[in-house]
């Protein structure tokens, strides 16, 4: 059985606007009239009216239609439609007027009083503007009762900072019906806010206040709606809160998503141990990077990796020709391809497998993609497992990052960029020796050919798969205990994307340097970064979650350093971004040759105890090839 559709069609909503605007025309002018001569119109202007609207009412339409006064929806309408409300009864009151003195001559127009036209525009404008907004009104204050009421059990939520963000979200709660929030109020710092009402909440007053506003309005959970908010700031936001009673703590995203408008009220989210480093934010050279890698072919390994899978995010973003993400993880890729082409379905990305200690593979795969850049990701990275497999680590850090190289000088990409880590300076495990090696092995190859061949060392990189920030929360999840190796050992930390960011600026440099160093603020001690994991999970630590010290793990240092005895480190264009310069004698290739052999020879007869040998020479200094003669011999 046919129904009719009680949804309006557009027809029908002009249709309404019309009738609508025809009585508010028609009521403008008789009242008007009245107005001009205090109710009691004369005669001859009551047998004029209807030849005056003959001439008002299509002046009006028409400029009105010119407007699109009549292509509105009720919940559309906003001030811009209000603006062209004013510009079209604007435009109509100059039009008529203008007919009426060019047309004075004619009997009805002669004595008509000019004071009426202006009476008529402003009651007109009155009119239009109320008959459009008086809907959507009625619309908005029956879907915020209806929303206040479905909300009377949500999670009752304190804002601080009633800035343009805070009153954004605030406006995104208050429409959204399926928001789980119901905002009691806002706090700010600043005076002048201090008791207004924003989108119809009150301003309580500064931090000051936080203890009895959570009090009488039982508050929830609090949100920090400051993106531009420093480390410092938010930690002492945090404590106020924390002190105020409230553990469950959300925020808004950076002011870098901010500014780009990227902020909705989906990305309400934790706070994240990387927003209280204590860092002020970095700035990037986006320009330059966009500018440098615009059509260019960049080839990634290690891309289901934690940086490799950032870089080649990132990498997507700047309009390269074409981005090939390699690696061994079947799985890793495939999600990262998934994603790149669910939120950018126009990407130039292809993913590879391609193992980096398989030669031929490598060889291939640089002939066939003649990539113009490469960032060489791929590498085993834990330091205890490391301890136990020597020769993987070899295989892998040193070995696969010379097949790599050497792909890259025989294919003549431009440059060549080595992550490293601070774990290769004076270094004390496996893992970082292997990196060193890495670090000498790009030295040498970058004096054979016109490839430039860079390393960058950064620490750990809070968030990544399998370190230091994961494990722990993993733990706090459980229950506890959080076991740390010891309370004074340190780390240097940064988040994924600012690494990331950082290290895509180093290949625009034009110094002639090889190894850049990220700058990552001061270190933080493990234990200090578990206490503020604890109380972002909203518990005390050794109280809710206890701390067992374990003792420091074979390989491990207490501190990292970040430069060797015989290295300066030096400023360079780029903010955060030191070059190390060395002041010791370059590597020389055969020599290093002649250990790689011996080193290969080391790995494939499972000799553990040579191997470490060999790479703690190697990573100290030069080697002598009597050296590498000497250990051959054993």
């Amino acid at each position: 059985m046919w129904r009719p559709s009680l949804k309006p069609t557009p027809a029908m909503r002009a249709a309404v606007f019309l009738a609508g605007d025809l009585l508010i025309w028609t009521g403008s002018l008789w009242g008007a009239f009245l107005i001009r001569f205090d109710g009691a119109i004369p005669e001859r202007y009551l047998v004029a009216l209807p030849a005056l609207l003959a001439i008002l009412i299509p002046v009006k339409l028409a400029w009105n239609a010119i407007f699109r006064l009549y292509n509105l929806t009720w919940r559309s309408v906003g001030l811009g439609d209000f603006l062209s409300v004013v510009k079209a009864t604007t435009v109509a009151f100059a039009t008529t007027t203008t007919i009426i003195l060019i047309f004075r001559q004619v009997e009805i127009l002669a004595t008509f009083p000019r004071s009426v036209l202006l009476m008529d525009y402003v009651l007109t404008t009155c009119g239009v503007t109320l008959f459009r907004a008086g809907r959507r009104g009625w619309l908005i204050q029956r879907e915020t009762y209806q929303t206040r009421r479905r909300r009377r059990h949500a999670t009752r939520l304190l804002l601080v900072g009633a800035g343009a963000a805070g009153m954004r979200i605030a406006q995104t709660m208050e429409e959204s019906a399926a928001a789980p929030f119901r905002p009691v109020g806002f706090i700010d710092d600043d005076p002048a806010k201090q008791g207004a009402y924003i989108r119809g909440l009150r301003v309580f007053g500064g931090r000051d206040v936080l203890p009895r506003v959570v009090r009488e309005h039982a508050v929830d959970e609090v949100l920090i709606a400051i993106p531009s908010a420093p480390p410092r700031q938010l930690r002492d936001i945090i404590k106020d809160v924390r002190a105020a009673g409230v553990q469950r703590i959300k925020i808004l995203p950076s002011m870098t998503d901010w500014m780009a408008g990227r902020v909705a009220l989906k990305d309400v989210r934790d706070v994240s141990p990387d927003e209280l480093l204590g860092r002020p934010p970095i700035k990037i050279a986006f320009d330059a990077i966009g500018h440098y890698l615009a059509g260019k072919r960049v080839l990634v390994t290690g891309a289901a990796g934690s940086i490799g899978a950032e870089l080649v995010r990132q990498i997507s973003r700047f309009g390269v020709e074409q981005v090939v993400a390699t690696d061994v993880n079947e799985s890793g890729l495939f999600e990262l391809e998934q994603e790149l082409f669910r939120e950018r379905p126009d990407v130039p990305l292809r993913t590879a497998i391609m193992d980096i200690r398989d030669a031929p593979k490598v060889e291939w795969m640089f002939r066939t993609i003649r990539p113009h850049l490469v960032f060489h990701a791929a590498a085993y990275k834990h330091v205890p497992i490391m301890e136990r497999e020597v020769e993987e680590a070899v295989k892998t850090n040193v070995f696969g990052t010379l097949a790599v190289g050497e792909a890259a000088l025989r294919g003549g990409v431009e440059t060549f960029v080595f992550i490293s880590t601070d774990k290769a300076v004076n270094p004390t495990s496996v893992m970082g020796a292997s990196k060193r090696v890495g670090e000498r092995v790009g030295e040498v190859l970058g004096r054979r050919g016109r490839t430039r061949f860079l390393a960058v060392r950064f620490g750990n990189v809070l968030g990544s798969r399998g370190s230091i920030i994961p494990v722990l929360q993993e733990q706090i999840r459980r229950g506890g205990p959080v076991t740390i190796t010891h309370p004074d050992m340190t780390r240097y930390f940064m988040s994924i994307a600012e690494a990331v960011l950082l290290v895509l600026q180093t290949p625009l440099m034009t110094s002639p340097g090889s190894v850049y160093l990220l700058d990552m603020g001061e270190p933080v001690r493990i234990v200090d970064l578990a206490h503020e994991l604890i109380r972002l999970s909203g518990l005390e630590p050794d109280k809710d979650i206890p701390i067992v010290f374990t003792g420091v793990r074979a390989g491990e240092k207490m501190e990292e350093e970040l430069a060797l005895p015989d290295e300066r480190v030096v400023p360079t264009v780029f903010e955060r971004i030191l070059e190390v310069r060395s002041g010791g004698p370059a590597a020389d290739e055969v020599t290093l040759r002649l250990a790689l052999q011996e080193l290969d020879r080391l790995v494939r007869v499972m000799d553990a105890e040579g191997i470490r040998a060999l790479l703690d020479r190697l990573a100290g200094g030069p080697v002598a090839p009597e050296a590498v003669a000497g250990l051959a011999a054993r």
